[in-house]
């Protein structure tokens, strides 16, 4: 009788790599989220437009209460 060699398929390596790659790139990103200081100012208000009008006049303008 004849022999039959029968080989098993290596597993290919890719996926684990692939995996492998998304782990360190999640890792690296935490480490940068976590050591980095915010170097941005949050604004409590909005930031003024660069037009300033003094509250007397508004309040006392002619025009703004005959509407």
């Amino acid at each position: 009788m004849a022999e039959i060699n029968i080989e098993k398929k290596k597993k290919s390596m890719w996926p684990w790599l692939i995996l492998l790659l998304v782990i360190i790139a999640l890792i690296v990103w935490a480490l940068y989220e976590m050591t980095n200081e915010p170097d941005e100012v949050e604004y409590q208000e909005a930031p003024a437009t660069g037009m300033v009008i003094p509250a007397d006049t508004q309040l006392a303008s002619p025009t703004l209460t005959q509407v």
